[in-house]
């Protein structure tokens, strides 16, 4: 459980990280006014989704391995 959980998490993370980068990124800016993000919580976005893929090594270490 706690393998799939962390993977999971590492997932979610790496795509908030992509949505959130993606969005924030001026892509095709040619002045600085255009350049402000797709909306307005974009780079709090990508700064959750490091947050999450780093939590999962927490998730990994506190929660029990299965006994065998």
């Amino acid at each position: 459980m706690r393998k799939g959980l962390t993977i999971a998490m590492v997932l979610l993370g790496a795509l908030l990280m992509v949505v959130g980068y993606t969005a924030s990124a001026p892509w095709g800016a040619s002045t600085v006014a255009d350049s402000d993000p797709a909306f307005g919580f974009a780079p709090t976005l990508f700064v959750l989704g490091v947050v999450v893929a780093f939590g999962s090594a927490l998730v990994y270490e506190i929660l029990p391995d299965r006994d065998r």
